[in-house]
């Protein structure tokens, strides 16, 4: 059997469809306590996006070092200091800053 073949503007939107439901299936994982198989997840979704040249539009939803998906409390603290958010990963100790805007 050969492969299908699939324009290039419908491979991206399928993978689109497929990063947006990858890291659905991440959160609900982080949420019930699999941190494993929520990882797993987002690093599906960021191999797939890198492959189909796709942004997958949920930046500050992971760390990005060791791709472990946000869970407030849980495995992550924020801090707001001065014109930036600070968040600290609690599974690798990673910070990542972003200014706030206004």
């Amino acid at each position: 059997m050969g492969r299908r073949h699939v324009a290039k503007g419908d491979a991206k939107d399928i993978a689109r469809d497929r990063i947006d439901r990858l890291f659905e299936l991440a959160e609900q994982q982080a949420i019930s306590g699999n941190q494993k198989l929520s990882k797993r997840y987002v690093s599906l979704a960021l191999r797939m996006g890198e492959r189909h040249k796709v942004r997958a539009g949920h930046k500050r939803t992971y760390c990005p070092s060791c791709h472990s998906y946000f869970v407030p409390s849980a495995n992550m603290r924020v801090r707001m200091t001065g014109k930036r958010i600070t968040i600290t990963c609690l599974s690798c100790g990673r910070i990542v800053r972003y200014p706030i805007r206004s």
